[in-house]
């Protein structure tokens, strides 16, 4: 095989690059808590707090710096997602200075993008541990009321939850009103009811922040997409250019061959049923999946397997695993009608009252007919598509490619595709997707 020529040189070269990183992760982690401290020193310093109140708080949040950084010792693969380390340090040092040095952090609030920065880019985990992390701070620095305290938990927990949406294009508007909404409720029920800012609080100022907030969110998740993630290098030395083309050249005969299977004559009868629940639609006694193994075996034991795959993927990076198990089962319903598989799966999901997002993924699954637009349908394309060209290689006797070289063929396919540009995808996600599937057929071998 061509690829285990250069094998040797790759794991060298591979051994110094994960010694290197090493190092420099725990340089940055030991650093980390240190560069806190200092933060907070220097906020406390130009605002000409007393010394023992800067050492107060500087010792705070050294410690709460340091529980974050133990977590992420634990986590360090997201230290290996490209500038995560820089994402990480901004959004959690420039909201101190926001907070501790604007006049009134309450109404002006802007110090809160620094945990929808860290959700949105990083993890949700990572976001939210920095979220306690300011709010700890910040209600000693202050200090803040109780329910003052309690109303940025809430909002902080809102924008670790809407952060995914917020970074979407087509959910960001949904996000946004929410937010919005929540935050001057919370507002007025925390300042009494009352609306007169010459007597209470200055709601315009408050919602206006916010909504800064909200769009410099996206912007920089949009941009952080665009310029980094179509950046990431994901395909590995032991594959070129010409092997990518024979690969998405077998794939494409994969699809034909499964096209040119079906039966026109053979079309099963289905009854339009009350709307389905995953429950339901998940049971292998499910109806459509009888008739499915009833028109071929071998396309119900591909489904099985790629919604196993797809649910346990989407596992793995913390998606739906309903949806994408989902998806994974019903992607090629429409086999079972014949002629045009992805307008007969659609027709079979509107008489079965399909939820919308599993009908996005019946036709966002092959990359021909419309491109994923969230994280779960295109998990159910990537399943599709490794599982099938593996298959179809094996099948043929073809040894040239390992399977960490399709993997890693069939991701730089779809990104030079534009596949993943509407499908909510980090840079982690990306990482953590090929690790899956890489795990995933590791121990399989090259032949038959």
């Amino acid at each position: 095989m061509k690829a285990n020529k250069e094998l040797p040189d790759k794991k060298n070269q591979d051994s110094t690059t994960v010694e290197k990183h090493k190092v420099g992760s725990i340089i940055y982690l030991s650093l980390f808590p240190l560069l806190s401290a200092i933060t907070v020193a220097i906020a406390g310093y130009i605002k000409k707090m007393e010394a023992i109140e800067i050492l107060k708080l500087g010792i705070l949040f050294f410690l709460l710096s340091t529980a974050l950084m133990f977590y992420l010792r634990y986590q360090i693969f997201l230290l290996e997602i490209k500038y995560s380390k820089l994402v990480i340090l901004v959004s959690y040092l420039i909201p101190v200075l926001l907070f501790m040095l604007v006049k009134n952090p309450v109404t002006y609030c802007f110090w809160v993008i620094g945990g929808v920065i860290a959700s949105m880019l990083i993890d949700y985990r990572i976001g939210c541990m920095v979220y306690f992390n300011h709010a700890v701070l910040l209600s000693i620095a202050m200090p803040l009321k109780l329910e003052t305290t309690i109303y940025f938990i809430i909002i902080c927990a809102l924008y670790v939850i809407l952060s995914g949406a917020l970074k979407n294009k087509s959910t960001v508007v949904y996000a946004a009103i929410i937010l919005l909404s929540s935050n001057i409720t919370l507002l007025f029920i925390i300042n009494n009811f009352i609306l007169d800012r010459d007597y209470g609080f200055d709601y315009l100022a408050s919602f206006l922040s916010m909504l800064t907030v909200i769009a410099a969110a996206f912007l920089l998740s949009f941009l952080y997409g665009k310029y980094i993630i179509n950046d990431v290098n994901v395909i590995g030395p032991e594959t070129d250019k010409a092997d990518a083309q024979a690969m998405e050249a077998e794939a494409s005969a994969v699809e034909s061959a499964d096209m040119g299977s079906l039966n026109d004559n053979n079309k099963a009868q289905v009854k339009i049923s009350e709307k389905s629940s995953y429950d339901i639609l998940l049971s292998e006694d499910n109806k459509l999946l009888a008739e499915l193994k009833k028109h071929s075996e071998a396309l119900y034991r591909h489904a099985m397997h790629i919604g196993d795959l797809s649910g346990r993927a989407a596992g793995f990076i913390g998606a739906n695993e309903a949806l994408a198990k989902a998806g994974g089962y019903y992607h090629e319903i429409g086999k079972i009608r014949g002629k045009n598989y992805i307008e007969e799966g659609l027709c079979i999901a509107d008489e079965y009252a399909f939820p919308e997002e599993l009908k996005l993924i019946l036709k966002q699954h092959n990359i021909k007919y419309d491109k994923p637009t969230f994280i779960e349908s295109a998990i159910v394309m990537l399943s599709d598509n490794i599982a099938s060209t593996i298959d179809y290689l094996r099948k043929t006797g073809n040894n040239e490619f390992t399977t960490g070289s399709i993997i890693d063929n069939i991701f730089k396919m779809r990104m030079d595709k534009g596949a993943f540009d509407e499908s909510g995808l980090t840079v982690r996600d990306f990482k953590l997707l090929k690790e899956f599937y890489n795990n995933e057929y590791n121990n399989m071998p090259s032949g038959n």
